[in-house]
């Protein structure tokens, strides 16, 4: 009797405000309703359904249909994603998002990411790879055939596995990359470019922003200096000197595209990425005139690079593809060495590129340097015997193994400068820490969120301490540490970008006194634009260098 009277009270109560609603304009009326509408739904999918399906992870609301955390993303994604894991409890379970209708699962636990990584069965990065590749331009010809299963018995590089080129291309990678002989060719390429460019009168005739100062000082703006040596200094390296000569403003274009690549990565529209568009496009014609060129006529180059454009002719593809493919690997060595077209174009496109990942860790280390007089000067006396015999370069071997101090800022400023993400598509319904992730969504691994995370790296997590990996020598073998990704996707290229930012910054410190020019505020990272690596800096940091007295 009750239930029935509660019922009829409502029943008369809606009545009443719905005749009083007839009284009301139009456009109140429909504002109304979709007010009305927008908080059903929105009880519905944030409350009733975790509800029935406890198993999922819980998703982090937002207000828009469709939309989901489209622009708090693109805004400023670390904080987007901090702010959904603390809104979670910040127990660090796996929970999710929704960019433009599509569900994605964020994982930020050490074990969580270690149980992705091992699975390779139903999370699928091939799906992920071939969407960016057809979105670079790649023809679906070319997309078709470097997927297609290779005999084991082909000619050129061994494939006794019978992989695919997309595949195999990454263990190419490995062979150019890993510590050994075609390693030491292609540092020894970098550090005949640092010899050649380090130094004063070089500085002001091949850089029109080197400014003369007192005395024999020069000052620059440390980041756009260190994008144009790291991208001239990957470009002759990897690709001789023809590419230069083809177009001599190619790394500029480069550097126009690098700063517009997350809209590739993250496949927007020809009509809504149209100035990445055009610089990527520019890079294609060069190098289409660069593979038109016989491989008798270049010179120079990487091991790497015939030995793929061998592999790639092989399946016929045109100059065209190519050259697409290419531009991943341009886009690779630009970042900071990574591993093989298509699987570099994700994989290796990510963390470890030689334009841009070494240039922003070549900057943000000098930065966190210049900072602290005495770590400068004790990194000055630490490299100072690398140079055996006086060499013009210093001895990789020595840098990597004696200069504790110097691997130690590297291994601080990757962690607090790292904001790249792995991400993968979830083809079968599947568990990961006690989860249930849906097939058809997908996932991702912010590692930014993994290398701040308190419970490892300490309460400190937000300052820069160059002896943190020093004390604890555990911290790199911990799964919390993922600066180069992890398991399939792990970046051959990290190796070759260590090697080449230390060789750089202790060839400038033998030959320059360097600091920074007057008084500045340190530069704050741009964290809103997801990037392949390393992330960029919302400003400039002057720095005076001066040639040191013999």
């Amino acid at each position: 009797m009750a239930t029935k009277s509660l019922a009829r009270l409502i029943e008369d109560h809606c009545d009443y405000h719905l005749i009083a609603l007839t009284g009301l304009p139009l456009l109140v009326r429909v504002g109304l309703g979709l007010g009305l509408s927008l908080l059903v739904w929105r009880c519905i999918r944030f409350t009733v359904l975790p509800i029935l399906y406890p198993d999922d992870p819980q998703e982090y609301p937002y207000w828009i249909p469709g939309l989901g955390h489209l622009f708090s993303f693109f805004r400023n994604s670390n904080k987007l994603l901090a702010r959904g894991r603390l809104y979670c409890g910040n127990t660090r379970e796996p929970f999710a998002i929704s960019l433009a209708g599509k569900r994605i699962y964020v994982l930020t636990k050490a074990s969580d990411v270690a149980e992705a990584y091992c699975n390779i069965e139903t999370l699928s990065f091939n799906i992920f790879v071939q969407e960016m590749l057809k979105t670079a331009g790649g023809t679906s010809a070319c997309v078709e055939a470097m997927y297609k299963p290779l005999l084991a018995d082909k000619a050129g590089f061994p494939n006794p596995h019978s992989k695919p080129l997309a595949t195999l291309a990454r263990d190419m990678h490995l062979q150019q990359l890993y510590p050994g002989e075609h390693l030491d060719l292609l540092g020894q390429a970098f550090d005949r470019f640092f010899d050649h460019d380090l130094h004063g009168d070089t500085i002001l005739h091949n850089y029109a922003y080197a400014l003369a100062g007192e005395g024999a000082s020069i000052v620059v703006p440390l980041m756009a200096w260190c994008s144009d040596v790291f991208c001239r200094a990957g470009q002759d390296a990897y690709f001789g000197p023809l590419l230069g000569q083809i177009d001599p403003e190619m790394t500029e274009k480069f550097l126009e595209f690098d700063e517009l690549s997350y809209q590739l990565l993250f496949q927007y529209p020809r009509w809504l990425s149209l100035k990445m568009q055009k610089a990527k496009d520019a890079l294609v014609e060069d190098l289409m005139v660069y593979f038109d060129t016989p491989q008798e006529r270049r010179h120079g180059d990487a091991w790497f690079v015939k030995a793929m454009e061998d592999e790639m002719r092989a399946l016929q593809l045109s100059n065209y593809d190519i050259s697409v493919l290419m531009v991943t690997i341009y886009w690779g060595y630009a970042s900071c060495l990574p591993h093989g077209p298509i699987t570099m174009l994700t994989k290796s496109l990510r963390r470890t590129r030689i334009n841009t990942n070494t240039r922003k860790s070549a900057f943000w280390m000098l930065a966190y340097i210049l900072q602290d007089a005495e770590l400068y000067r004790t990194l000055v006396a630490e490299i100072q015997p690398a140079f055996i015999n006086d060499q013009k370069a210093p001895h990789a071997e020595y840098l990597l193994k004696e200069c504790t101090i110097l691997n130690g800022v590297w291994d601080e400023t990757v962690r607090m400068s790292a904001f790249s993400a792995s991400v993968r598509h979830v083809t079968k319904d599947t568990i990961i820490g006690g989860k249930l992730l849906r097939k058809g969504s997908r996932l991702m691994i912010p590692y930014r969120q993994m290398h701040f995370d308190e419970s490892t790296f300490g309460a400190d997590v937000q300052a820069f301490r160059f002896d943190r990996f020093l004390k604890d020598k555990t911290l790199k073998r911990g799964n919390s540490w993922r600066p180069f990704g992890g398991g399939t996707t792990q970046c051959p290229g990290r190796f070759a970008a260590k090697q080449v930012v230390l060789s750089f910054i202790a060839t400038l410190f033998k030959r320059f006194d360097v600091q920074i020019d007057g008084q500045q505020p340190f530069p704050e990272g741009q964290l809103g634009n997801p990037v392949l690596g390393i992330m960029a800096s919302k400003s400039e940091l002057r720095v005076r260098i001066s040639p040191r007295k013999a």
